[in-house]
């Protein structure tokens, strides 16, 4: 299955969007009001879950694509997924020790990568991290699946009782963090989007005003389970958030099938996007240091434009600089 150039310009920008919306959330400016009374904290939970829950859906959708293209040569593939996201991420986590004393223990954990499986249990949560974590415990869930797996079927049913298997030793011992049932099949979604192409594009035939109302539907959904204050392994929950996830991630992809997704802004920022997810509170600290973010307007405001803006200038060019280094060491 081949895709081309423009059926990934709606990704390329729910990409883009999503680091954008990721940076607000981080400077908190959903923890602000406006005009002093209408108070914009309950939003945050919404882009959150849905901003979050996009990067998964696009991970496990490229994730199958790479499996695909590698079909012939499994070390092959291995190797280019350990390139692209060990060595950013080491680098990332060293500029976060800068910022945090932690536990030979943890620290270990860390470097392996696995902090989502011994946390919050057994290690302290590392803020931003976790999400490359959790990938790469995706990562490894999901690529023998997918490598040796050709039903869809099959794959449901085995990536289920996998599911199964490992919340009844989180409910039992602690491990993994309720985060990884939470995006489980939103990263499996990812997957199936990829894989049935008809019913992909049946999908996106749909009236724009179904999508929209769905998405509607699904956002009170979302909204009553945070209302009745469930955990997030609960089982209520984890529907509630992957319906809401689902149905929002359809609705933009949609919208960015329009002229709206060949902005040139949108490549920017999802070429920006990996780097500015590893780095963006690292270089919030440093530039911290050496400007008032007073001047500006105070840290929320400093850190949502100005500081976001140089961390995906600064990102993006360290992106095609790694993309190069990768390219003359022949491991793209």
């Amino acid at each position: 299955m081949t895709e081309t150039k423009n059926r990934l310009i709606e990704f390329e920008a729910l990409r883009g969007l999503s680091i954008v919306l990721l940076l607000f959330l981080h400077a908190h400016v959903f923890g602000l009001s406006v005009f002093g009374w209408f108070a914009l904290n309950p939003v945050s939970a919404f882009v959150g879950a849905f901003l979050l829950g996009a990067f998964f859906f696009l991970a496990g959708y490229f994730f199958d694509m790479s499996i695909q293209r590698y079909s012939k040569g499994i070390v092959l593939f291995i190797r280019s997924r350990f390139v692209r996201v060990f060595p950013p991420y080491w680098f990332a986590f060293w500029s976060f020790t800068l910022m945090y004393t932690l536990k030979r223990f943890d620290m270990i954990v860390y470097i392996l990568n696995l902090q989502v499986v011994f946390s919050p249990t057994f290690v302290k949560p590392l803020l931003t991290l976790w999400y490359i974590s959790l990938l790469f415990v995706f990562y490894i869930v999901f690529g023998p699946l997918l490598w040796r797996i050709k039903s869809n079927l099959v794959l449901f049913v085995t990536s289920s009782v996998i599911f199964l298997i490992l919340y009844v030793i989180h409910l039992f011992s602690g491990l993994f963090d309720q985060r990884f049932f939470v995006y489980f099949f939103v990263f499996l979604s990812g997957v199936y989007f990829f894989r049935f192409e008809d019913f992909r594009e049946r999908l996106f035939r749909l009236s724009f005003t179904y999508k929209a109302l769905l998405a509607a539907l699904a956002a009170w959904v979302f909204w009553l389970v945070q209302v009745a204050e469930l955990e997030w392994r609960n089982g209520l929950y984890i529907l509630a958030d992957n319906f809401f996830i689902l149905t929002w991630v359809l609705m933009w992809l949609a919208i960015f099938r329009t002229k709206i997704g060949s902005w040139k802004i949108w490549a920017f920022l999802s070429v920006a996007s990996y780097f500015a997810y590893l780095l963006h509170r690292p270089m919030w600290y440093g530039l911290g240091l050496v400007v008032d973010p007073a001047v500006f307007g105070g840290e929320i405001a400093f850190n949502a434009v100005p500081a976001s803006i140089l961390v995906l200038i600064v990102s993006y060019y360290l992106q095609l600089g790694y993309d190069r280094l990768l390219a003359v060491l022949r491991l793209k």
